[in-house]
């Protein structure tokens, strides 16, 4: 049997359904290349907006060394105030007990002008509770030197001009303004000009 239909051999190509191709040969093939490397470059872009810039990590970590190097320095400095004036050749020292129990010893140099206090032997506190110790000034003024629980610890202060007595009393966790009352040990300053000085 004949077909009076023609097969369409023209050189369009259609899809089985009769409509025309959609993959003519058009340029769209060739730029199909460019379109993924485009896509690909501004998500890339997008990307590397989005992360965080590595000079922020550095600022962050440069930060954190120089505030460990201040507690580190400071820690360190409280206590070369401490062996300083009880290294000095003119050294004063005066060893009094704790109305509780335990050890200080204090130690002036007039040539270092510091001051150093070393707590030893003291009972140990409650956890809400600490040794503090303090210098009182001329004026008036009040600073903490060297504060524990119950551990051995040493403390200095420098300069002592103005310093007049070394207070050491047991505070809370919270450490007041000023110092209680009730103290463990009093020492006046200067110490006592009857000592001689370390030879």
């Amino acid at each position: 049997m004949h077909s009076d239909k023609t097969d369409d051999f023209s050189g369009d190509s259609k899809t089985m359904n009769g409509s025309p191709s959609q993959h003519r040969d058009e340029p769209q093939d060739e730029n199909l290349g460019l379109d993924l490397v485009s896509q690909v470059a501004h998500s890339s872009r997008a990307e590397r907006s989005a992360r965080p810039k590595r000079w922020i990590f550095a600022v962050i970590g440069l930060v954190i060394v120089v505030v460990l190097a201040l507690v580190t320095f400071s820690l360190l400095n409280s206590e070369t105030k401490s062996s300083k004036a009880a290294k000095a050749d003119d050294v004063l020292t005066e060893v009094v007990e704790l109305n509780s129990g335990g050890q200080a010893t204090i130690s002036t140099s007039k040539q270092e002008n510091a001051l150093g206090v070393e707590l030893t032997a003291l009972p140990p506190l409650d956890d809400s509770e600490q040794y503090v110790v303090w210098a009182v000034h001329e004026e008036g003024g009040i600073s903490v030197v060297s504060k524990t629980s119950g551990e051995d610890a040493k403390g200095g202060l420098s300069p002592i001009d103005d310093v007049l007595a070394v207070h050491i009393t047991v505070e809370g966790s919270e450490i007041p303004a000023s110092p209680s009352e009730d103290t463990e040990a009093s020492v006046d300053l200067p110490l006592g000009q009857s000592e001689e000085p370390k030879a």
